[in-house]
């Protein structure tokens, strides 16, 4: 995002070239929209990284310039560069390090930026894959309802994240990898999303909408519901208590981003499983069980 360049003026002594000064890179300097938001403009103060450009040297003073060619030519400086307002979004600055010293002057740019207000333009519909295997699982496109909420903005000033939790969501942590192949852990489930522009950190909109395959709840299924887990939340072990003793039970444990990370086959079940969960970082999971093409999925917690 940074156009950077550096032009050095050399002074030359009995033909040898002495050039000292050298600028310090910049970071971008970001200001959400909250005066009169929606005009995309703010009051930056460009002198905030003045130290990085100094970069610890001595005898040098600073100008800012709203073109490298008034920057090259030391011309044109902003006169308050402590208090200017933006007049392009996003706007390149350029910032003239210049020796008082005659070591001659560096030239580095940075942009300013103020993020724009994300609209959802119309809510993101509900997803129904048919695969027709009735296992109640299918892999989703999580993304198909971008278009619709972006409503004709452009699609590159803006990011979608989709979670499985709404607290992840508001926290913008644990986003799901791969939103355009997405395996569903409960049928349905309700997915979680974040809509904001390309750089994060000022306003956000929240949605949500459902995603769900085919596949019936059956008698094995009911009583899948069933299932008691304990302690939850837990550090070490997790005891699953089944209603009845199953001929066959497949459990799979899948982390916050739906990725599975456990998978065991236990034939001839009791009605009290342990879990040996010691190893999982701290967080939500959740834990599925199937048993003669039916599942049920619930969530626990390691502490």
């Amino acid at each position: 995002m940074r156009n950077i360049f550096t032009l050095i003026l050399f002074s030359f002594f009995f033909g040898n070239g002495l050039a000292q000064v050298n600028a310090g890179v910049p970071d971008d300097i970001i200001q959400c929209d909250v005066n009169n938001p929606g005009d995309e403009t703010e009051i930056f103060d460009l002198t905030q990284n003045e130290a990085v450009i100094i970069n610890g040297q001595s005898n040098v003073v600073v100008t800012y310039h709203i073109t490298s060619g008034g920057a090259l030519s030391g011309i044109n400086a902003i006169p308050n560069p402590e208090n200017y307002q933006n007049i392009a979004n996003p706007e390149p600055i350029w910032a003239r390090l210049q020796s008082t010293a005659g070591q001659g002057w560096s030239v580095v740019s940075f942009q300013l930026f103020v993020p724009k207000i994300p609209v959802v333009a119309s809510p993101p519909d509900n997803i129904f894959v048919d695969e027709g295997d009735g296992n109640s699982e299918a892999v989703f496109d999580l993304t198909v309802n971008e278009a619709q909420m972006l409503g004709g903005v452009d699609p590159f000033d803006f990011q979608f994240n989709y979670f499985t939790s709404q607290a992840d969501a508001l926290n913008n942590e644990n986003p799901i990898s791969d939103p355009e192949a997405y395996t569903n852990v409960t049928n349905p489930q309700i997915i979680y999303g974040r809509y904001e522009y390309f750089i994060s950190g000022c306003e956000v909109e929240f949605f949500e909408f459902e995603i769900q395959t085919d596949g019936a709840l059956g008698l094995e299924e009911a009583l899948l519901g069933q299932v008691a887990l304990y302690p939850n939340p837990t550090s070490d072990e997790l005891f699953l208590v089944f209603p009845h003793e199953l001929s066959e039970v497949t459990l799979q444990v899948y982390n916050p981003l739906g990725v599975l990370i456990m998978d065991r086959r236990i034939s001839n079940t009791q009605i009290s499983i342990p879990v040996d969960i010691s190893s999982l970082a701290l967080g939500t999971y959740f834990i599925k069980f199937m048993s003669e093409g039916q599942s049920e999925v619930k969530s626990f917690i390691k502490k």
